[in-house]
C-alpha cells in the first residue's frame, strides 16, 4: 500500500472519530461506557486536486488549499492564528476538539504533497508549522530566477489567438505570481501608493502593446494620453 493511501485511510479514520456520535450520548471505552461531555461537530475537508511539487506550483496549491480550508472557517489554523488553547491542559474537551481539527488538517496536507515533499514535513505535529515549512522552502519569495522567469513571459507574451479576457487574465495571474515572489515593500504607506500607481501604469502599458494589430487605432489614442487609464 502506498503513501498516499496509508494517509488517505488514516485521514478517513480521524474523520470517523470526529463525527462519531454513540447512543444515547455514550462511547465505549477500554469496554466501559463514558459520556461524552461534548459532542465534535461534523468536518469534512474535499481533497486539493493540485499536488505540491515545489516552487513550480506552490502559488496554485497554496491558493486552492487556502480556499478549501476557508470554507468551513479553518483558514486561521494555518495562519497560527488560533493558537492551541490556554492553559493547555490535555483532558479538557477544548483542547481535544482543537486537538483533533489540528490532526485532521496535517493529515489533509499531507495528502496533497508529493511523496518526497510529504516525508520532510510529516514529522511536523501543528498545521501551522506545516504550512510554514512549505511556505519557507517553496513560496519563492526572493528567489531571482524565478522572478527573472516571470519577468521573462511577461515580457514576452502576446494577445495572439487569444481573446482579450484570456489575455488578461494570463498577464494577471502572472502579475500576481510577480507580486507574491517580489512584493513591494516600503516603509512609508504613501510611498507604496505611489509605486504601485507607477506599476499599474507600465502594466497597462504592456497590456496594450500586447494586443493585436486590430486594435491599434485605439491603443494608439490610449498611448498617447498624458496618463495612462
Amino acid at each position: 500500500m502506498g503513501d498516499s493511501e496509508n494517509l488517505a485511510k488514516a485521514l478517513e479514520k480521524l474523520t470517523e472519530l470526529l463525527t462519531s456520535k454513540s447512543d444515547g450520548g455514550a462511547s465505549a471505552r477500554g469496554g466501559a461506557i463514558v459520556p461524552h461531555t461534548e459532542a465534535v461537530q461534523k468536518l469534512e475537508l474535499m481533497p486539493n486536486d493540485i499536488k505540491l511539487e515545489g516552487v513550480t506550483n506552490y502559488l496554485r496549491w497554496s491558493r486552492r488549499a487556502l480556499r478549501i480550508l476557508n470554507t468551513k472557517g479553518l483558514d486561521d489554523r494555518v495562519c497560527d492564528e488560533a493558537a492551541e488553547p490556554e492553559p493547555r491542559d490535555k483532558n479538557s474537551s477544548e483542547w481535544k476538539k482543537w486537538s483533533a481539527t489540528n490532526s485532521l488538517i496535517v493529515a489533509w496536507m499531507l495528502i496533497s504533497l508529493v511523496p518526497d515533499i510529504a516525508a520532510s514535513v510529516e514529522a511536523l505535529t501543528k498545521a501551522s508549522e506545516v504550512w510554514d515549512t512549505l511556505s519557507s522552502l517553496y513560496s519563492g519569495k526572493g528567489n531571482i530566477m524565478l522572478i527573472a522567469e516571470i519577468e521573462d513571459k511577461v515580457h514576452g507574451l502576446q494577445q495572439g489567438d487569444k481573446t482579450v479576457i484570456a489575455y488578461v487574465a494570463e498577464l494577471q495571474h502572472l502579475w500576481g505570481d510577480l507580486d507574491h515572489v517580489d512584493p513591494l515593500e516600503l516603509v512609508h504607506s504613501e510611498c507604496v501608493t505611489a509605486a504601485a500607481s507607477w506599476i499599474e501604469r507600465r502594466r497597462v502599458i504592456k497590456f496594450l502593446k500586447g494586443l493585436n494589430r486590430e486594435f491599434e487605432g485605439r491603443r494608439a489614442a490610449l498611448l498617447h494620453q498624458t496618463t495612462t487609464p
